[in-house]
C-alpha cells in the first residue's frame, strides 16, 4: 500500500510540474539564438582558448599553430615585437623555443563575447612563468585580447592577438 503512495505521489507530482514551470528567461533564449546563428558558442571559444595556452605549454611544433592561426590580415602584438603573417608567427616560436626551456600558462579568467557574422572576442588573464635556457626565472602576469573568426573546419582562427601586461 505504502509503495503505491508513493507511486502516485510520484506521478502526480512529474505531471503537474510542466504546468508550474516558468517561461525561460530572456537572457536564456538569447544565449540560445546565439548558439544557433553562430558556428562556435562561449564555451568553444573558451575550449579553443585553453587549447591554444596548452600547445604553448608544451612547446609543440608550429605546424600546429598554423591552422588556428588566420592567414590574411594577421595582427599579433607582443611585448617584444608585433607579427603579421604566419612566417612572423614561425620565426618568432623559433625564437621562443631557443630562449626558453620550459614554460607555464595559468589563466585567471577568460570572457568570450560572441558578436555575431562569424566574429568572437576572447579577453584573457593570465600568468606566464618560464625558465629560460640560462637558468633565469621568468613571471609576466598578462591581459590578452583576441579577435576571432570562423575557421573553414572545427576550430575559429585567430586574427588579432594582443597582449599586454595585466595590473
Amino acid at each position: 500500500m505504502k509503495k503505491r503512495l508513493i507511486g502516485l505521489i510520484l506521478m502526480v507530482v512529474v505531471i503537474a510540474l510542466p504546468s508550474y514551470s516558468e517561461a525561460p528567461p530572456p537572457a536564456y533564449k538569447e544565449a540560445l539564438q546565439r548558439q544557433l546563428n553562430n558556428k562556435f558558442n562561449e564555451n568553444d571559444i573558451i575550449s579553443f582558448v585553453y587549447q591554444i595556452y596548452g600547445m604553448y605549454d608544451r612547446h609543440v611544433p608550429v605546424e600546429r599553430f598554423l591552422p588556428f592561426l588566420a592567414s590574411k590580415n594577421l595582427d599579433m602584438r607582443f611585448p617584444e615585437t608585433t607579427l603579421r603573417s604566419q612566417g612572423d608567427f614561425k620565426r618568432w616560436y623559433a625564437g621562443i623555443g631557443k630562449a626558453i626551456a620550459s614554460n607555464t600558462h595559468t589563466l585567471e579568467t577568460v570572457k568570450v563575447s560572441v558578436l555575431g557574422g562569424g566574429r568572437y572576442l576572447a579577453d584573457i588573464v593570465g600568468v606566464w612563468q618560464a625558465e629560460s635556457k640560462k637558468g633565469e626565472y621568468i613571471v609576466f602576469k598578462f591581459r590578452q585580447r583576441w579577435s576571432l573568426v570562423d575557421g573553414p573546419g572545427k576550430q575559429p582562427l585567430i586574427q588579432v592577438y594582443l597582449v599586454e601586461a595585466a595590473n
